[in-house]
């Protein structure tokens, strides 16, 4: 059953004259430009409709509590915030778009990144990938052309689009204010799991890497899964069918994310095999999925038991390219 005890904290309503911006390092300053913030929107699509889609599409083939949560899920909105470097004149644009609950996994309050580069003739995105590992995405000119960037749904997370169009996009949204008041609120929340956990870079965005993470102190499970998701896009660059990418990466993935060594990042590796079957990207068998160990999950995915679904393979269709240039791992 969903249940929903902090959708006040994040429809928070705070009168302009009351909110501030300083939550921010040293030599950086911050502010709400709404102007340069609508016209820096980088181009999104399925924010509001993703979630409810995967469930009329997929419902019979994903778990009926999965159903229940995406059909519960509401977009509640973007806020951004321009954080600008005093000594060289970088500006970074936050935006933070939050939904009231995540499928997959299931928790209240989601809070995705999307941060916007001005520096010079450069105009980039760094956008949470799954569990917010980061990447990047070079932009146009404006925020009304592609390339741009479309929602993952249930994981609520981002894949580049190097086709989008503006009439794909989520072409209505306003922007509000990401005060001091709205951060210290998330911060607040005393649920772990429902609790905003970026930090440090939204308090110092020019120190974010991309690839890398945008917690802090990412655990074992957050790299395991964004070393997981590296293996995918290697092998994205390298097939033109995302079939056989994806189920080449989770094979690389397994040999070198987890090892023969690491027993203890097998039940991650089989998390995010889990999460991916519950997203619609591909097919577990739940036979498997509660029987798989070290000795038979290489022999598995050789066979074939894992394999891509359609919706997968559109999603995944021409990613991998797109941060080649910008690999600093």
């Amino acid at each position: 059953m969903v249940e929903k005890r902090f959708s006040d904290t994040l429809r928070l309503q705070i009168k302009p004259k009351s909110m501030n911006f300083s939550r921010a390092d040293n030599g950086l300053s911050v502010s709400y430009d709404e102007k340069l913030l609508q016209k820096h929107l980088p181009l999104i699509a399925g924010l509001r409709t993703s979630d409810r889609t995967l469930a009329a599409t997929l419902g019979k083939y994903i778990p009926d509590d999965t159903v229940d949560a995406l059909k519960s899920t509401e977009f509640v909105n973007v806020h951004g915030r321009v954080v600008k470097e005093n000594s060289t004149g970088r500006i970074c644009l936050q935006y933070l778009y939050v939904w009231d609950y995540q499928a997959v996994p299931v928790h209240e309050a989601d809070y995705e990144p999307v941060f916007v580069y001005l520096d010079g003739n450069q105009r980039y995105a760094i956008y949470d990938l799954v569990h917010y590992c980061t990447r990047r995405l070079d932009l146009g000119d404006s925020g009304e052309h592609g390339p741009g960037l479309r929602v993952i749904p249930g994981w609520h997370s981002f894949l580049p689009d190097t086709t989008m169009k503006l009439s794909d996009t989520d072409s209505t949204l306003t922007i509000s204010p990401l005060s001091d008041q709205h951060l210290d609120s998330w911060w607040g929340i005393p649920d772990d799991a429902a609790r905003l956990k970026i930090d440090g870079h939204l308090r110092n965005p020019f120190r974010l890497a991309a690839p890398g993470h945008f917690l802090d102190n990412p655990d074992e499970e957050a790299r395991t899964m964004c070393c997981t998701f590296k293996e995918i896009e290697s092998a994205l660059h390298e097939f033109n069918d995302p079939k056989v990418g994806i189920i080449e990466g989770l094979k690389r993935a397994f040999s070198r994310c987890v090892g023969i060594f690491a027993l203890h990042r097998l039940a991650i590796f089989l998390k995010l095999l889990t999460e991916m079957n519950d997203v619609g990207m591909i097919t577990v068998p739940s036979s498997l999925r509660n029987g798989l160990n070290l000795g038979t999950i290489g022999q598995v995915l050789q066979d074939g038991f894992v394999s891509i679904t359609k919706k997968g393979s559109d999603l995944f269709q021409g990613w991998g390219a797109t941060d080649a240039d910008h690999d600093d791992e």
